[in-house]
């Protein structure tokens, strides 16, 4: 659990063999009776936007209303004429265009973004182009079919001879900078649509601390012990955020990684003066931005030469 600017507050383990889609309900009641929340606006991506948790979700609609992400794709002939027609779109500003359509008794919100749709045939293309490097060095069905990354692109013809598939590429170019949302919130589309957005806030928490903090691999198996090991990753989380939080309201917008970086740079090597019996701290060179850190965090550092101690003789 995070606040809007990404800052943690809280976090909940389940049992590893626990299926994703069941931990909706349990995590949902704990927030609401821990924090005693009146109101919570459930969001999440359409992986949680399952049947069975709408179905749980719409029961207590009283106090809990959702926004998912929707799988406008495979939804009915009927439905994906109307998101694909652009007479149905409204202009909000240049380059971005919103849709509203009732199915099944909820709110389809659906958005085009000129830069997402640009981000999105840029990444198509990538694909392509190793896909045909592939398929150069191989001709193989088994070394491609079993690739689901590709696969959706490419055509079989005959019993052996696969190539790419130009008519899919075009039904697929079709759905470029489209994204919906399901909800059953009396939010205003806008409004709706920036809550979904804040979503990167949580996904982003879990991207830190898989990847810079290694989360995992966890090597305990008692359950207290992998609790620990996962709350202290979560301090973890809880500084580096917070100090880029402040740098970033005080100073400039810097990634945890640029913030780690630039303080593991601030160094002091240590000289000692064997006739002397003196200890010497050289101070290396700060830049601006490790400068910066240091100053909005109230910490002092040495900038010339001095002595650490004078050893007995």
């Amino acid at each position: 659990m995070v606040t809007n600017e990404g800052l943690p507050i809280d976090y909940e383990v389940f049992s590893g063999n626990t299926y994703e889609g069941h931990t909706l309900g349990d995590a949902l009641a704990k927030i609401r009776d821990k924090y005693e929340i009146a109101s919570v606006v459930f969001v999440a991506d359409s992986a949680m936007a399952s049947s069975d948790n709408l179905a749980r979700l719409e029961k207590l609609k009283d106090t809990i209303s959702y926004i998912v992400g929707a799988r406008i794709k495979n939804m009915s002939e009927d439905m994906k004429a109307k998101i694909l027609d652009s007479k149905n779109y409204k202009e909000i500003e240049p380059g971005f265009s919103v849709a509203t359509f009732e199915y099944n008794g909820k709110r389809l919100i659906v958005s085009y973004s000129a830069r997402r749709a640009a981000k999105d045939g840029h990444d198509r293309d990538k694909a392509i182009v190793k896909l045909s490097k592939k398929l150069l060095k191989s001709k193989s069905t088994k070394s491609h079919i079993s690739n689901s990354g590709y696969r959706k692109y490419l055509k079989i013809l005959g019993t052996s001879n696969i190539v790419i598939d130009e008519e899919k590429i075009k039904t697929d170019s079709v759905w470029d900078g489209l994204h919906g949302v399901i909800t059953n919130s009396s939010l205003g589309t806008t409004d709706a649509l920036g809550k979904y957005s804040d979503l990167w806030n949580v996904e982003a928490a879990f991207r830190v601390t898989k990847h810079d903090l290694a989360v995992r691999p966890v090597f305990h198996w008692k359950p207290q012990r992998v609790r620990a090991h996962i709350g202290i990753c979560f301090i973890a989380y809880s500084l580096v955020k917070n100090l880029e939080y402040r740098v970033g309201l005080q100073y400039k917008r810097l990634s945890i990684e640029t913030i780690r970086q630039a303080l593991l740079r601030v160094q002091t090597s240590i000289l000692f003066d064997r006739k002397k019996r003196i200890r010497y701290g050289l101070p290396s060179k700060m830049k601006q931005d490790a400068k910066k850190i240091y100053k909005l965090m109230g910490i002092s550092r040495r900038i010339t030469p001095y002595i650490i101690e004078k050893c007995k003789r």
